[in-house]
């Protein structure tokens, strides 16, 4: 029997979370079983991603939309969907077109996963999302919190509703470098103790909480941090106005985008997250996966990324807790430290590495095909 041809629909590749979940699945797929087919609607990916999808023989399509009037630039989905067994969009705009098109043009199976808490959705996200949902065969959410939000939020039935964690490539975050190593690479002291905070530099992730949390650790302390800020956003400048406002310009330092996160993280002393909301945010899954300590707010699946490893959780938008849980954490003994990371590591092997994520999503898959009726699950492979 020929592979089942599975279309993974997504606005764009980039070094985002939601890409990378796209990625893997691609990359990790079954292929006797499956043959995967990416599709971005919006821009060029870039990072090397479609070079690597080329190298791995999975087929890219780029639709390259600039804007909803370009109606033809969907031709070439509209001419592949006829052929395809399962379409699996990711996020609000694919997961809007991919119902519509799916249904259109008669793919048997639709499946919507979704990347963003249900709460910080609009109004009329919901309202689609509740009109849409009986087009998908099944809603994939990326942890538990999330499943039993979408299923309050959008009145779904508990079983139309799948949670499957963002699995990462755990070999990635096993440097065969030292610390000292990794810091020499990126020209950090060596002398400090680097906190590293990595995300985009927008509202949702909090940088001006962790500064005020920087101001109020025990200046024994606060004159030992060094901190590194990995990422970009339209609150750059801002947040250089902050730093300088608040005396910190010799103890932060912006490094932008990289591409070479793990070595960063490698370098660090504490990764923090102080997030005023998330999903599953897979950087503190590729922290835990490097062994480096960590802090977050208890917001999203975030907890259960932590689960029993004993990293603080904190409460949102509080700087004075999330400098208590930075100075607990940086005067741990190293012996405690060392354990409580391994114990980290092991739990991101077992629980969100790639290759399970991938196992959870195929399982979910062959769930589906055997409720097609074997005529039509013929004529689609």
């Amino acid at each position: 029997m020929k592979p089942v041809r599975v279309l993974i629909l997504i606005d764009r590749l980039g070094r985002g979370g939601i890409a990378q979940v796209a990625l893997n699945t691609a990359l990790t797929l079954d292929r006797t079983r499956f043959e995967p087919i990416i599709v971005t609607t919006r821009d060029k990916p870039r990072y090397g991603q479609d070079e690597m999808l080329q190298e791995a023989g999975v087929t890219l399509i780029e639709l390259n939309r600039q804007s909803r009037r370009q109606v033809l630039s969907w031709k070439p989905l509209w001419q592949i969907l006829p052929t395809v067994t399962i379409l699996h969009s990711h996020a609000s705009g694919s997961n809007f077109w991919g119902r519509l098109w799916g249904r259109m043009f008669g793919v048997p199976i639709i499946i919507t996963q979704e990347h963003t808490i249900s709460d910080e959705k609009s109004p009329v996200a919901h309202y689609l999302d509740r009109v849409l949902s009986p087009l998908s065969s099944k809603i994939v959410t990326v942890s538990q919190f999330d499943r039993e939000r979408y299923i309050e939020h959008e009145n779904l039935p508990p079983d139309k509703v799948n949670s499957i964690y963002v699995g990462i490539d755990v070999t990635k975050f096993d440097q065969p470098i030292t610390k000292s190593e990794a810091r020499s690479q990126i020209g950090l002291p060596e002398d400090k103790c680097i906190i590293g905070v990595i995300g985009r530099l927008a509202p949702q992730k909090n940088h001006t909480g962790f500064f005020k949390a920087l101001l109020l650790l025990p200046e024994t302390l606060r004159k030992q941090i060094y901190t590194v800020l990995v990422g970009s956003g339209d609150l750059e400048g801002e947040l250089r106005q902050q730093v300088e406002a608040l005396g910190l310009q010799d103890q932060v330092l912006f490094l932008g985008e990289r591409n070479d996160v793990p070595v960063i993280v490698r370098a660090l002393d504490l990764f923090v997250l102080p997030s005023h909301w998330e999903c599953l945010p897979s950087v503190l899954l590729e922290a835990m996966a490097s062994r480096c300590p960590v802090v977050a707010t208890a917001v999203g699946g975030v907890p259960e990324i932590i689960g029993n490893t004993g990293w603080p959780l904190i409460k949102p938008g509080d700087p004075a807790a999330l400098a208590q849980a930075i100075t607990e954490v940086l005067q741990m003994s190293p012996a405690k430290r060392d354990r409580m990371t391994e114990i980290s590591r092991q739990r991101i092997i077992n629980q969100f590495g790639k290759e399970r994520s991938t196992a959870e999503i195929e399982a979910l898959y062959e769930s589906l095909l055997v409720r097609l009726p074997q005529q039509k699950l013929d004529t689609a492979v």
